[in-house]
C-alpha cells in the first residue's frame, strides 16, 4: 500500500499533473482506512525528508539521503506507521508544524500579533513561518490557512506571502490564503492584493473576489462555492458545493477520518456548517442529501448513499 501512495504522490507532482489524477488519488485514498493511513504516513516522511535536507552537512540524514529519495521516503513512511503517527487518528503533519513560527493543532484556531503591527489568525492545522527585517516583510505558508491583516509600515514596504505556487503582496488589505492540495486559494476582503507568478505578469485581486492559483496561473473564481474566510467566524458557508469539497474543508477541523463514497462525489450542498462541531455537522447531511453515515468509531466515519 505504501508503495502505491508513492506512486499517486509521484502522479501529483510529475509534470504530467491532471484533476482527473488528483480525484483518482482521492478515490484510492478513501476506498479503504488504510490507504488514507499510508498516504498520511507518506505526507509526514515526505516533509521530515524534506526539513532534513535543510540541516548542516555531515549529519546522519546525508546517510540516509544516500538511499535515494523514494526509498528514504518509504523507509520513513514505515517507521512512521509502526510509530503509530498516521493511520487516520490524527490527520495533521506534527513534523511540518513543529519547524514553524507560529502553528495550530486540529481544532484549533488562534490569532497572533506580529511586530509590525499585522495579525495572522491560523485555522486548524495550519502553519506558517514569519520574518520582518529590513530587508521586509515576509510570511511563508507551510500548511492549512491564515488570514492576514496588513498593518501600514512606515517605510511603505510591502507585505509578502508565500505559498507553494506563488507571492502575493500588499500594503494595505485583509485577506485570506489557504494551501491546498496542489493549489492556492486567495480570498481577499479588502484592499487589494498582487498575485506574483513564475512567467505572467501579476494579477491584482481585489476586494469581494476570490481566487484560484495552480501550475497553470491565477484565475479568478467567478462563482465560489464558499466563502473563503467565513472560518474565521467558525463557520463554513457554502453554495452548491460538492460534497467530496465539503468533507475536505471539515476533515480539516476534525481528528479522525472522513471520507466520501464515489457514489455520492456528484451531489451538491448549500448551506452553513459549524465548524466547532463536525459530527453534526456531517449529521445535517443526512437530512438535506440521500446519504447515510457509517461509522466504526468516532474518529472513523464514511458517507455513503442512503
Amino acid at each position: 500500500m505504501l508503495d502505491q501512495a508513492i506512486d499517486w504522490l509521484v502522479k501529483l507532482e510529475s509534470s504530467q499533473y491532471a484533476p482527473s489524477v488528483s480525484a483518482a488519488c482521492m478515490a484510492w485514498r478513501q476506498a479503504d482506512p488504510r490507504h488514507e493511513a499510508h498516504w498520511q504516513a507518506l505526507q509526514e516522511a515526505q516533509a521530515w525528508f524534506s526539513h532534513a535536507r535543510e540541516l548542516p552537512p555531515g549529519v546522519a540524514i546525508d546517510t540516509l539521503g544516500n538511499q535515494g529519495r523514494r526509498t528514504a521516503i518509504k523507509t520513513l513512511g514505515l517507521g512512521l506507521l509502526g510509530l503509530g503517527m498516521a493511520g487516520g487518528v490524527v490527520q495533521q503533519s506534527p513534523w511540518r508544524t513543529s519547524f514553524a513560527d507560529y502553528s495550530t493543532s486540529t481544532g484549533e484556531r488562534r490569532r497572533f500579533a506580529l511586530a509590525d503591527g499585522s495579525t495572522v489568525q491560523l485555522d486548524s492545522r495550519s502553519a506558517v513561518d514569519v520574518r520582518l527585517d529590513s530587508r521586509g516583510r515576509q510570511i511563508a505558508l507551510r500548511e492549512g490557512q491564515a488570514y492576514v491583516q496588513t498593518a501600514v509600515d512606515a517605510l511603505q514596504r510591502p507585505l509578502c506571502v508565500a505559498t507553494a505556487q506563488g507571492r502575493y503582496e500588499t500594503t494595505n488589505a485583509t485577506f485570506n490564503i489557504c494551501q491546498e492540495n496542489g493549489f492556492t486559494r486567495l480570498t481577499v476582503d479588502k484592499g487589494e492584493v498582487a498575485v506574483l507568478f513564475p512567467g505572467q505578469a501579476s494579477a491584482q485581486a481585489q476586494a469581494g473576489q476570490q481566487w484560484r492559483i495552480d501550475r497553470a496561473g491565477p484565475q479568478l473564481v467567478e462563482r465560489p462555492t464558499f466563502e473563503g474566510s467565513a472560518w474565521v467566524r467558525g463557520v463554513l458557508i457554502t453554495r452548491d458545493m460538492l460534497l467530496p469539497e465539503l468533507v475536505e474543508q471539515l476533515a480539516r477541523q476534525r481528528a479522525g477520518w472522513v471520507g466520501c463514497d464515489p457514489a455520492v462525489a456528484g451531489l451538491k450542498i448549500s448551506g452553513v456548517f459549524q465548524l466547532d462541531d463536525t459530527d453534526n455537522a456531517l449529521r445535517t447531511l443526512t437530512h438535506t442529501l440521500p446519504v447515510r453515515l457509517v461509522w466504526r468509531t468516532s474518529l472513523w466515519v464514511r458517507i455513503v448513499p442512503a
